[in-house]
């Protein structure tokens, strides 16, 4: 299991680095398309904050990097917020707007308050992080019906790693104190959807970023 478990967490990485250089190329040929560029930078931080993560665990001994999580969360959702806005009708870019202040206002008195929360899970900041870019997925899927659909399959990819990786999470801190064979099984699954996530990336790309490229 425990092979099977480092499989996959290389192939996530692996994964993500390629989609980072595929798509950071994609928008250096082009220049044009600034939902590409916000979708790149994403990719390209969360590929800088998981290989930062396995660094200090594996190479300098520190157990507890739960702080990087919040990074994870937090530029997950400001460039996948962003990356939809350019998406979106000028009335669901407002609504854009309006979440991104909230939660940047609910999240910064939440730390302000409890500075302690930087080193574990925040449930309230993955769960403000999360939703609203599960809401957009499902707005954009709304969007798309009978029209020209873009990003369908990073839709796809958002709207189920996003629901489940959610879920996750949530439950990590309860599913710890319960069994650590369960909590063990619990992070492997989650392992199983990421690269599948990055799978329907990389299929994306492959499928109508391609031809811009080329």
């Amino acid at each position: 299991m425990k092979l099977i478990d480092e499989l996959f967490k290389n192939l996530g990485v692996l994964l993500l680095l390629i989609n980072a250089i595929l798509y950071s190329y994609t928008y250096y040929k082009t220049k044009k398309n600034t939902a590409l560029a916000y979708f790149a930078t994403y990719l390209i931080l969360t590929f800088c904050i998981l290989s930062l993560s396995i660094i200090i665990v594996e190479y300098f001994g520190v157990k507890n990097n739960l702080f990087l999580s919040h990074f994870y969360f937090l530029f997950q959702f400001i460039f996948l917020s962003l990356f939809y806005k350019c998406l979106f009708t000028k009335k669901q870019k407002n609504w854009v707007n309006i979440i991104f202040g909230l939660v940047a206002l609910v999240l910064s008195i939440q730390y302000f308050n409890n500075s302690s929360l930087f080193t574990k899970f925040n449930l309230l900041e993955i769960l403000l992080t999360s939703l609203p870019l599960v809401l957009y997925s499902i707005i954009h899927l709304y969007n798309s019906l009978g029209r020209t659909r873009k990003y369908m399959y990073i839709n796809s990819a958002v709207l189920i790693y996003l629901s489940v990786s959610a879920l996750i999470f949530i439950l990590a801190n309860l599913i710890i104190t319960i069994d650590d064979a369960l909590s063990i099984n619990v992070w492997f699954l989650n392992k199983v959807f990421y690269v599948g996530y990055l799978i329907l990336i990389l299929i994306e790309w492959k499928t109508s970023l391609w031809k811009t490229k080329n």
